[in-house]
């Protein structure tokens, strides 16, 4: 639950720090006092549109603190674990700073957060009802969610049955269509895959042979060089003169002398293995010599076949061997999109058969959702008269079906009101006042007491259009509402403060610079005192005194009967 707020330079107030306890909050005042501030604020820390006027006159920022116990609330862990900000010790502080500038900071336990980020934390720890834009009960998208809530255990079962099967159903056509779409995608792959698989094999790639073509790339673009370090070292070798009949001489005439010395003898076979090495090597020479031969053709042929290389390595990898390995997992791909026929006849029946299971599954969830349906308007109509709106009618309209499979069943449904007599029924958004939502959204907390995992609710001015005794059972319905929640309620009927486990009165003052905006909680004789001022009388009004201490002694009765 929010159990501190504080609140830095908002319109008229400086700084409030203020504590809220469980059960029923009251906050009460004089109109203009700053009791809807408050609610601004809280807007400002469940992420709502920061408006740069919220800023106090002469300040350059303004910011708000929110402490919430998060004990329990493992949804919220979870997205706090999501975004790596740590809450050891079940707090969760929220904080958000606006500037003159437009500038807004979010935090949450002191990290810097987007601004989705902080209202996707703090919608489900928060619910704001009345004259502000934070309705859960306009967003028709979150109607089937609190019918569900409502069904419960009829509906739940029944809701993850065709859940799972919707899941079995996408996965089983996602293998019939290899992960695609439609079979128009599928066969668009097809066409890819076969395109690039035959490009690459025309190819005929051979890991290595990038350097051979270079190897021989070098020789056709030195040709001249070459044949002329081949000629004359051919010449100087092996030519008239040349090393290899000089040394040939040498070693004739040092076999005269071999015999005579071991010494002459080694040396005369030393020159002699010589010799016959590089005869060898001339001959080595002259075949090079001979069997080179430059080529432009050979040369342009090995140019392209490099720039072929080259093109399919910016297509599909960095060498010879990355090609290959495409190739191969296309391939691969390529067997699965064109499987055997008999597989994709089994993937197709399983798919039709998991579709009629599901239709089956999500037709026996409407009946029951309808059911619920039925029994939840008839028991927020019967709340709604009893809060104030005796002609009103609550309804709930289920939404025409598209015909497409859905992880949450065939439905969508709208919650709809006549507030009057003789209206057809229509959206909430289009026929509800402030006062006439709070009322029925308190309904419906009431009815749905415990379904909705909602910890803290907020109604602002929710008595809005009734008095007497539709006030009292409106301060009953609150106090029922947060026997299982936190509420924070903002009236002007004393009918309903008197049920307040914890009444916070507003109030402002002036001075010859400004004026300021304060809070305190009320003990019990200024309690009296103030629900005697709700009603119109002064404080040394006796009777009206009276008359406020027997409101809070009945609503203190009441409450003890409930516990």
């Amino acid at each position: 639950m929010l159990e501190r707020l504080i609140i830095r330079n908002i319109a008229l107030i400086e700084h409030l720090d203020f504590e809220l306890g469980a059960g029923l909050n009251v906050l009460t005042g004089e109109t203009g006092a700053g009791k809807s501030i408050i609610v601004d604020s809280v807007n400002l820390i469940l992420g709502e549109r920061a408006n740069r006027e919220l800023i106090s006159s002469g300040s350059q920022k303004a910011r708000v603190e929110a402490f919430f116990n998060i004990n329990g609330q493992d949804g919220v862990k979870k997205q706090l674990d999501a975004l790596g900000i740590e809450h050891e010790d079940d707090t969760l502080v929220v904080m958000r700073e606006i500037t003159a500038s437009g500038k807004s900071t979010c935090r949450l336990n002191g990290e810097i957060v987007s601004l989705a980020a902080l209202k996707t934390v703090t919608d489900t720890l928060v619910d704001v009802h009345g004259q502000h834009e934070h309705q859960s009960l306009l967003s028709q998208k979150k109607h089937i969610g609190m019918l569900d809530n409502y069904a419960g255990s009829a509906v739940a079962e029944l809701k993850e049955k065709t859940e799972n099967l919707y899941r079995l159903h996408s996965e089983v056509v996602h293998k019939l269509n290899s992960g695609f779409l439609s079979e128009a995608e599928r066969e668009r792959r097809i066409d890819i895959l076969s395109y690039q698989i035959n490009e690459i094999d025309a190819a005929a790639l051979k890991v290595g042979e990038e350097a051979t073509i270079q190897e021989e790339l070098n020789m056709l673009s030195n040709a001249e060089k070459i044949n002329s370090v081949l000629e004359n070292s051919g010449e100087n070798i092996s030519g008239d003169g040349g090393a290899l009949e000089k040394l040939g001489s040498s070693v004739n005439s040092l076999a005269q002398i071999a015999e005579i010395s071991s010494k002459y003898a080694e040396l005369y076979e030393l020159l002699n293995n010589t010799y016959y090495e590089l005869e060898d090597g001339a001959y080595q020479l002259r075949e090079l010599r001979l069997g080179y031969e430059y080529s432009s053709e050979r040369l342009d042929e090995l140019e392209t076949r490099l720039d072929l290389i080259n093109s399919l390595k910016r297509k599909y990898g960095k060498t010879i061997a990355d090609i290959l390995k495409y190739r191969s997992e296309a391939s691969a791909e390529l067997d699965e999109l064109t499987g055997s026929q008999e597989l994709r006849d089994k993937l197709t029946a399983e798919r039709d058969r998991l579709a009629a299971d599901y239709r089956t599954s999500a037709a026996e969830l409407t009946e029951r959702r309808k059911k619920a349906a039925d029994d939840l308007c008839r028991r927020i109509t019967e709340q709604l008269q009893e809060l104030g709106m005796a002609k009103a009618a609550f309804g709930i309209v289920f939404l025409p079906e598209d015909g497409k499979l859905h992880a949450n069943g065939n439905d969508d449904v709208e919650f709809m009101l006549s507030a009057n007599k003789g209206e057809p029924l229509k959206p909430l958004s289009k026929v509800a006042s402030g006062g006439e939502l709070s009322r029925v959204m308190l309904a419906i907390k009431t009815v749905c007491a415990g379904a909705d995992g909602t910890p803290t609710l907020i109604f602002d001015e929710v008595d809005t259009g009734i008095s007497g005794r539709t006030a009292v059972i409106v301060g009953e319905r609150l106090h029922s509402v947060a026997s299982s929640r936190q509420v924070l309620s903002i009236t002007h009927l004393p009918q309903i403060a008197a049920f307040a486990d914890c009444h916070l009165f507003v109030e402002k003052h002036s001075d010859s610079e400004k004026t300021k905006t304060s809070l305190r909680e009320l003990n019990d004789a200024e309690r009296s005192a103030e629900l005697a001022r709700i009603m119109g009388a002064s404080a040394a009004d006796e009777s009206a005194l009276k008359y406020a201490s027997e409101l809070i002694e009945s609503a203190n009765r009441f409450k003890m009967s409930k516990d």
